[in-house]
C-alpha cells in the first residue's frame, strides 16, 4: 500500500469535433455540454485524493477556456489535431516522477462519483490480489500478475460480452467490486508514469494512428502489443483490468457501460453546470 499515491490527470479535449467516429451522443448532448459534464464528474470522483489536473486543449473555444479557468488546472493550449495532442501528453509524462500515476482521459467519459475511490482501493489491494500465480484452465500455465505492468480501464464495454468478442479472462475481486481482465482499451486509461516511459516508443507510434477518424487504430496498436490478442496474454508485458460494473462510460450510444443509471448522472451534472453559470 502506498499512502502517498499521486494521480496526474491528463484531460485531452477538443470542443469543435463532436465525435471522430460519427457515433451519436446519448441524451442529445452537444459536445461542449458533454465536456463540462464529464469534466465535473471526473473532478468529483477525485475528492480526498492527491491529484493534479492537466488539460490539453486542442483548438478550444473561448467559452471552453473560460470554463476550465474556473478550476485549479494546468492548461496546455494549441492547434494540435488528435494525433499531435496525444504526443503532447507524452511530453507532459516525461516531466512526471516515475512513481506517480497517470490517468489519460479523453473528454467524453462520464464517471460515477466513487470511481477513483474504488480504483484507489484496488491499487491498495493489488499486492494481495496479484501475489498468487493464476493458472489457465487445464494447461496449468502460470500468469504471474505482479511481474506485469498494470493498466486500469475504468469503463465496461458491453460489446466485449458478445459471443464473437468474449475471451477467456481473469476475474479478481476487491473489497468494492469485481475486476475483469481485458485486452482492448481506448486512449483513456490509468497506469504508472514509469510504465508510459518504458513503452514510450509504442505510444509514440500509436499517436500516428490517432488522427481524427482513425483513433481506433491507435487503440489496437497499443492493446495488441501490451496485452496480447487471446486469452491471458502469457507473453505480454502488461495486464489490464476493468471494473464490474464499470466506473465510467464512453458517451457514445452503442458502447455505454451497462447497469449504471447514466441518465441520472447526466441530470445531476447538468444541474451542477447550470449552478456554476459558466
Amino acid at each position: 500500500m502506498d499512502p502517498k499515491r499521486k494521480y496526474n490527470i491528463i484531460f485531452r479535449t477538443c470542443d469543435i469535433v463532436n465525435a471522430v467516429n460519427k457515433n451519436p451522443r446519448p441524451f442529445n448532448l452537444e459536445k461542449g455540454q458533454l465536456i463540462k459534464l464529464c469534466f465535473l464528474s471526473l473532478v468529483e470522483s477525485l475528492k480526498d485524493l492527491d491529484f493534479k489536473i492537466i488539460v490539453v486543449g486542442d483548438r478550444l473555444s473561448e467559452e471552453m477556456i473560460a470554463f476550465f479557468n474556473h478550476f485549479e488546472v494546468e492548461l496546455h493550449l494549441g492547434n494540435f489535431g488528435n494525433d499531435a495532442s496525444f504526443r503532447e501528453t507524452l511530453k507532459i509524462v516525461a516531466t512526471i516522477p516515475n512513481d506517480e500515476w497517470i490517468y489519460f482521459c479523453e473528454d467524453d467519459y462520464l464517471h460515477v462519483p466513487h470511481a477513483f475511490e474504488f480504483i484507489d482501493h484496488f491499487l491498495d489491494e493489488r499486492e494481495t490480489l496479484f501475489k498468487q500465480k493464476k493458472k489457465f484452465f487445464s494447461l496449468f500455465r502460470e500468469v504471474i500478475l505482479k511481474d506485469k505492468d498494470l493498466f486500469i480501464f475504468p469503463p465496461d464495454y458491453p460489446d466485449r460480452y458478445d459471443a464473437g468478442n468474449c475471451k477467456s479472462s481473469l476475474i479478481l475481486f476487491s473489497n468494492d467490486c469485481h475486476w475483469r481482465q481485458v485486452n482492448n482499451i481506448t486512449l483513456t486509461f490509468l497506469t504508472k508514469s514509469s510504465t508510459i516511459k518504458k513503452h514510450r516508443a509504442l505510444f509514440k507510434k500509436a499517436s500516428v494512428k490517432a488522427r481524427a477518424g482513425s483513433s481506433g487504430n491507435a487503440d489496437r496498436v497499443i492493446s495488441r502489443r501490451l496485452f496480447g490478442r487471446h486469452g491471458f496474454g502469457f507473453l505480454s508485458s502488461s495486464v489490464c483490468f476493468s471494473p464490474i460494473p464499470g466506473l465510467s462510460t464512453h458517451m457514445h450510444r452503442d458502447t455505454m457501460t451497462p447497469v449504471v443509471d447514466w441518465e441520472k448522472l447526466v441530470l445531476r451534472y447538468t444541474a451542477k453546470v447550470e449552478a456554476l453559470d459558466i
